[in-house]
């Protein structure tokens, strides 16, 4: 059992800015932190010849590390060649460390050539309450260390067990053996002018790289299903990338608004702008922040995320179809029979007449529920934990959940502030390995190709 991160890593000469994955592992993580990479060049898919080595940069802030900076490297699993998913498992020496980590993903070609992808992430590592001692952290760490030791004691052993043969064969011919035993000798020295040679190769490689100056595109990687009997698909549902008025870049969107007193229904507020949707997409310290005076005014910020939209990317529109589902209405009726979960996440604060406090829930059939609040002076993280029959009560017929962000109502003196940094949703299902697989498959398959009669007929010959 892993906890899973994936991201989709792009193939490009084309500076960007590092992903995101907003990934947070755990000092008690211990063999089960998994991050999944599936590398994609020109809209398709990477595929890895054999003997590609896959090697993963990852960096931290560290005072006993030369300039401060300490590194660790790791040779990522390929899962699939012919679709370019590798992996890599956290070890113990890194999960003692806490704060960011930088990431960049590097291809070793079987002909000696090489290349920097251009895939740059980050992502998190936290101390477990639970763990009073963790692992210590080493500044440096390249598995590919412990591979080629493998090997070289290997072969050591290999040329011990036939030194060992040899001299337990001896019976007279006594310079005849000692050349031979003076010949293994030599090949153990040879193994470590070789093995030495390789490290600092190795290195060299290494230090040559810049591990900062590009980044690549991001969106969701599809999970390996191999030998399991189900899968959970994740997702975030977020504003980033969010255009005022558009659902084709991003299809949530926020309002603003006040109401008298503390609300009791689903209200309809004003549109959000263009620019606050950027400073509601990550925790970067840009904050949307607003304030309202008057008696009895409550501030609020209503957040809609439409889940349906996210469950059909994540499972395609055909696993919907296929349960008799062709319209919005009975397709959510479809996604509530399904085991799915959620994370409602806010970073924020709220101030007014009476103090300190941040308040949000979310929209349901019986109308709001699971509070969540904060009495914080500063930006702090509110977390909900959604289960899976809350959920079936507060998904939408329309396909959306409704999130409520309000603090306590403002008097003559004091107006109601609410001052926000982040907001997201993160979505979880889990279905069955044999119906998911349906899924892509009935996604992917293509139904409209013309008969050769038909292509060599028609004006287009790329059917």
């Amino acid at each position: 059992m892993f906890k899973t991160k994936e991201e989709i890593i792009v193939i490009q000469a084309e500076a960007k800015e590092p992903i995101q994955t907003r990934a947070v592992f755990w000092s008690h993580d211990k063999g089960t932190a998994k991050m999944l990479f599936k590398l994609r060049k020109d809209g398709t898919s990477q595929a890895l010849a054999e003997g590609t080595i896959v090697p993963i940069l990852l960096k931290f802030n560290s005072e006993t590390a030369e300039n401060g900076v300490g590194r660790h490297i790791y040779h990522a699993v390929i899962e699939d060649a012919v679709n370019g998913i590798v992996s890599i498992i956290l070890e113990d020496n890194i999960l003692g460390y806490q704060g960011r980590v930088d990431g960049s993903i590097y291809i070793e070609l079987p002909d000696s050539r090489s290349l920097d992808t251009a895939g740059r992430f980050t992502f998190h590592i936290k101390r477990s309450p639970i763990d009073e001692d963790v692992p210590e952290l080493e500044d440096y760490y390249w598995q590919g260390f412990g591979e080629i030791m493998e090997q070289y004691h290997e072969s050591i052993a290999e040329i011990k067990s036939e030194a060992k043969e040899l001299l337990d064969s001896l019976t007279a011919d006594v310079t005849t053996a000692q050349n031979k035993v003076t010949t293994l000798e030599q090949s153990i020295t040879t193994a470590n002018t070789n093995l030495n040679a390789r490290i600092d190769e190795i290195s060299k490689k290494i230090d040559d790289k810049d591990v900062f100056t590009k980044a690549e595109s991001s969106a969701n990687v599809i999970d390996q299903i191999v030998g399991k009997e189900s899968v959970e698909l994740s997702a975030t549902c977020d504003f980033i990338g969010k255009i005022a008025d558009s659902v084709v870049e991003n299809p949530n969107f926020a309002q603003y608004g006040i109401t008298t007193g503390v609300p009791t229904k689903l209200v309809t507020g004003n549109k959000e702008t263009t620019a606050s949707y950027a400073k509601l997409a990550t925790v970067d310290g840009e904050l949307r922040d607003g304030t309202n005076p008057g008696v009895n005014v409550v501030r609020y910020e209503r957040l809609s995320y439409d889940i349906l939209h996210y469950a059909k990317k994540l499972l395609g529109e055909q696993f919907f179809v296929d349960s008799g589902a062709n319209d919005t209405a009975s397709q959510v009726e479809v996604l509530k029979t399904l085991d799915i979960t959620g994370i409602n996440r806010v970073w924020g604060f709220g101030s007014s007449a009476g103090g300190n406090k941040l308040i949000t829930k979310i929209y349901g059939s019986t109308g709001w529920t699971n509070e969540v609040s904060s009495t914080a002076s500063v930006v702090t993280e509110l977390t909900q934990n959604v289960t899976n029959d809350e959920m079936k009560t507060l998904i939408q017929s329309d396909g959306f959940i409704h999130v409520f962000i309000y603090t306590e109502p403002s008097d003559v003196t004091t107006g109601s502030r609410v001052v926000l940094d982040c907001v997201m949703f993160d979505l979880k299902i889990k279905v069955s390995a044999n119906d998911y697989i349906k899924s892509m498959i009935a996604s992917n398959h293509v139904t409209n190709l013309a008969t050769q009669a038909e292509a060599e007929t028609a004006t287009d010959n790329k059917y």
